[in-house]
Parts: C-alpha cells; sequence; structure tokens
C-alpha cells in the first residue's frame, strides 16, 4: 500500500491556531470567569459572567465531529453563576459553589453526560465548604478537593468530598500551608496536587506548594533551572499533559498571554515559545484572564476571558506534540466477540441449562476460575462436550456468559440478584461486585430485608453494608 492511500495529516508542534468549528450552533457567547472541563472527546462550558450578568447556559463541543452546541437539560439546573469549580468523576461533572452576582453560594450539582440530566448531590455525612467563590478543586482517587476563596474573608481551608462515601471532610494537612488566597490555579499530577500563585487580597502571588495526598503534606516546590517562575499573577490557568504542567495568561495588574511549562522530571520552568513560522500576531492569544484551558490529545485548548476592555469567546488551540491523524475505525472487538455468545459456529462445548442448549467456547470460557478448573483439571467435564449446568436459569447464565465474552453486561434489577448468586456461585468476582453495587444502589425501604439477608449470606462487603445500613435509618 502506498502511503498516499492513506488519508492523514501531520501538523506542527508549538503553534497557536484558532480553532474553526464545523457546522453546528454558534459558539458560547462572549464570556469570563466561566468554567470547563474535558469528559470523553467533548469540551463542556458552563456559567460565567458575560458582562452585564452571570449566565447559566451549557455547551458542549465534541473535538471528534468539531462542533458546538447548546445542551437544554431536562428538570433543574444550576442557577446563573461565576467563579465556580468543575471537576469530572465516572464520567460525570461536578459543579461547586460560586458567585450568583447577589450571594456566594455553596451548591453542589452533578451532570450526568449519559443520560443528559442536571441533579443536586445530596452528602450524607459531614458539612461542605463556606459558600466561596474563586476558589480552586481537583479531582482525586474518587474525591474532590477544593482549596482556598474567597466567603468574606480569603480562605487557605482545605475541603475533601468522597464520591462513593458521599461525604465532607476537612483535610487534616501539616507541613507549610500556603497562605489564604483565591484565584489561584491547583492542578493533580500523580499523588501530587500543585498549587501556582494567586491574590492574597493585598497583592499577587507567584508562590509554588505541592500537597502530597499520600502523607497529607503541604510543601514549597523546589525548583532548579535557569528559568525564573512565571510573574506574580490571578486568574490564570494550569493543566497536567504528559509529565509537565502548563501555565498560560492571567493577570499581573494587567492581562497576559505567556505560557511556562514546568517539567516534574528536571523541576525547571521553561517559557514555551512558538515555532519559526508563527510570528504573526493573529496567530497568539491576545492577553487575557479569567478563562479556561483544558487538554485534549496533546494541545491546549484556551476559551474565553477578559482582555481588560471585553470579554472575548476565541476558541485556541495550541500543539504540545506531533500529530498525525488518521481516520481510524471505532474497535469492534466486544462487539465481535459479542457474536460468538451462543453461537454453534466453532463452539468446542455445550451447556445444557434448564433442559436447553447454550453453545459456548471454552477458551473464553476460561476467563472464570470454575471453568478453567473444570476443563483444565481432572474433572470428567473436561472430556465431555456436553454439560450440564443446575442451580441457574438459562437467561442468567446467558447474562453471566456475556461478561465472560464481553467484559460488560447491562445489569436490570430484575437480573441483579439472580446474578448476584450466579456471579458467587462461578467466582467471577468483578460481576459480583458490580451486581452488588447494582442492588445497593436501588435498594428501599421495602426490599431492604430481604436483600440485606441475601447479601450477607454471600458475603457482600461488610463496608458497603454499614454505609447501607445509615441510610437506611435516615430514611426511616
Amino acid at each position: 500500500m502506498e502511503v498516499d492511500d492513506v488519508e492523514c495529516s501531520k501538523s506542527a508542534i508549538n503553534q497557536w491556531s484558532v480553532v474553526k468549528p464545523f457546522g453546528g450552533c454558534q459558539p458560547p457567547k462572549q464570556r469570563s470567569l466561566h468554567a470547563s472541563i474535558v469528559v470523553g472527546d467533548c469540551l463542556y462550558i458552563f456559567g460565567g459572567y458575560d458582562g452585564s450578568s452571570r449566565v447559566n447556559d451549557f455547551y458542549k463541543f465534541s473535538f471528534k465531529a468539531s462542533k458546538w452546541s447548546q445542551i437544554h437539560p431536562a428538570g433543574s439546573s444550576p442557577t446563573a453563576r461565576d467563579r465556580h469549580v468543575v471537576v469530572s468523576y465516572a464520567d460525570k461533572i461536578y459543579i461547586f459553589a460560586g458567585y450568583d452576582g447577589n450571594n456566594r453560594v455553596n451548591d453542589f450539582w452533578q451532570y450526568d453526560t449519559e443520560h443528559e440530566v442536571w441533579s443536586t448531590v445530596d452528602p450524607a455525612l459531614g458539612n461542605p465548604p463556606t459558600p466561596r467563590h474563586s476558589h480552586s478543586g481537583v479531582e482525586y482517587d474518587g474525591s474532590m478537593y477544593i482549596f482556598a476563596g474567597y466567603d468574606g474573608n480569603y480562605r487557605s481551608d482545605f475541603h475533601r468530598y468522597n464520591f462513593p462515601q458521599r461525604k465532607w471532610s476537612i483535610v487534616p494537612v501539616k507541613g507549610s500551608v500556603p497562605k489564604a488566597r483565591y484565584r489561584t490555579s491547583a492542578v493533580a499530577y500523580k499523588n501530587r496536587m500543585l498549587v501556582v500563585g494567586g491574590h492574597d487580597g493585598a497583592k499577587h502571588l507567584n508562590d509554588f506548594y505541592q500537597f502530597n495526598f499520600d502523607t497529607l503534606e503541604w510543601s514549597m516546590v523546589e525548583t532548579t533551572g535557569q528559568v525564573p517562575p512565571p510573574s506574580p499573577r490571578d486568574s490564570h490557568s494550569a493543566v497536567i499533559c504528559g509529565d509537565s504542567m502548563y501555565l498560560f495568561g492571567g493577570s499581573t495588574g494587567s492581562a497576559r498571554n505567556d505560557l511556562y511549562a514546568f517539567s516534574f522530571e528536571t523541576d525547571q520552568w521553561t517559557e514555551v515559545r512558538t515555532t519559526p513560522g508563527a510570528t504573526q500576531k493573529s496567530n497568539v492569544p491576545c492577553p487575557r484572564f479569567c478563562h479556561t484551558c483544558d487538554v485534549y490529545n496533546n494541545s491546549l485548548y484556551v476559551f474565553g476571558g477578559y482582555d481588560g476592555q471585553q470579554r472575548l469567546n476565541d476558541f485556541w488551540q495550541f500543539k504540545l506534540a506531533t500529530e498525525v491523524n488518521i481516520d481510524i475505525p471505532s474497535s469492534s472487538l466486544v462487539s465481535d466477540l459479542r457474536e460468538f455468545l451462543n453461537d454453534a459456529k466453532l463452539s468446542d462445548v455445550t451447556f445444557i441449562v434448564e433442559g436447553k442448549p447454550v453453545y459456548a467456547h471454552k477458551l473464553l470460557c476460561m476467563r472464570c476460575s470454575y471453568f478453567r478448573a473444570m476443563f483444565e483439571g481432572q474433572m470428567r467435564e473436561a472430556q465431555q462436550k456436553t454439560i450440564t449446568i443446575n442451580n441457574v436459569s438459562h437467561r442468567v447464565f446467558l447474562a453471566l456468559l456475556e461478561y465472560l465474552y464481553t467484559d460488560e453486561f447491562e445489569i436490570s434489577m430484575d437480573i441483579a440478584m439472580d446474578l448476584f448468586v450466579a456471579a458467587d456461585q462461578f467466582g467471577i468476582d468483578r460481576l459480583k461486585r458490580l451486581c452488588e453495587k447494582k442492588i445497593l444502589v436501588s435498594i428501599n425501604i421495602d426490599s431492604a430485608a430481604t436483600i440485606l439477608q441475601a447479601l450477607l449470606l454471600l458475603c457482600c462487603l461488610p463496608e458497603n453494608l454499614g454505609g447501607l445500613n445509615q441510610e437506611l435509618w435516615f430514611e426511616v
């Protein structure tokens, strides 16, 4: 095959370019103080200040389709606000606190990207941070961490929200704690959170701190090299790409458009400059602050902000690595394997379940320890082409095989308990835990006693039952 037969393109690195969408709706209107986040192949933007009022419009940019769409979720949505925090966890978007034009707020919202619906987050335990704006936040290991901000005073407090436990708590920190501030940046890298700059109410800052999630200790980041750190500033953006943190723009008293990289491998700052050939003024974003910056496929994406005179809605990309664009079809592995389910073609074992044949393949069944022992050991079934399976229904056994073939199965409540029992019987621990989760999140007062008894008999994780008992107690 000739190279020309492949439709591809190769783009240069270290160059800014304006993102030009193909079709779709108009981009979000001019704004600053908004929040954005990448989930999957889309960039989501919520809220902000348009120069006259706070807004609560919600947009999505598809990187694959290169187009904007405005999202109109059914039901209630967060009120208009700016200076809020957004994080993502398990393909859901979480928004916390901000300023609605009259008051600082501390409400907590979740957006389900699959079902396109907002809902309020109601913690089971603990107290949230005080109403505030201009705070910072990151997600790390199943928890959201909220640092600093302004609640009528400049803050340096540190809070954690544990998503699985639905619990707020104050992080018991030690070490050299950063001074109170707002409009700082925070990013998570490996087991650390990095905080740069901000404003303490009197002056701009450029101090550089790290928080170790394992030791719960704050410390100053010791840097090396000849390049000085970015000048003191607030309202900048910082993101992680690879083993570097990138910091763009902000306000030093005037708007900035400089771009810095901090390498975690060398502990050095460098100022990132565009490659030769990109010298025209139009090829660099204008200075700005209160913008957003996100990472997708080794590129920075900057949207909007304030240049000191007007709000912006321009959309810029900065490539950090050479990118070869080839249209690669989506993987068909899972769908191909699903086609073999209960298909006599190439089947080398037949299970009889409730008198019905189920055609299967030993190689895939051996993902399960029960069947591996059966086919590799000295059991008589190892030599048989037809094997009878007892104590499980035909429907449940097919569901169990679908999981073994594809590593996925959409668990509904009408099958969850029977599938849980079968997964326990055949020693498929992950499927058992998936069923357990489905059962626990769907439980109610009417079904609690029966389900709890069954789960206890089958060795459900005790910590889950403890939390569940507490939730049911509050529901009563």
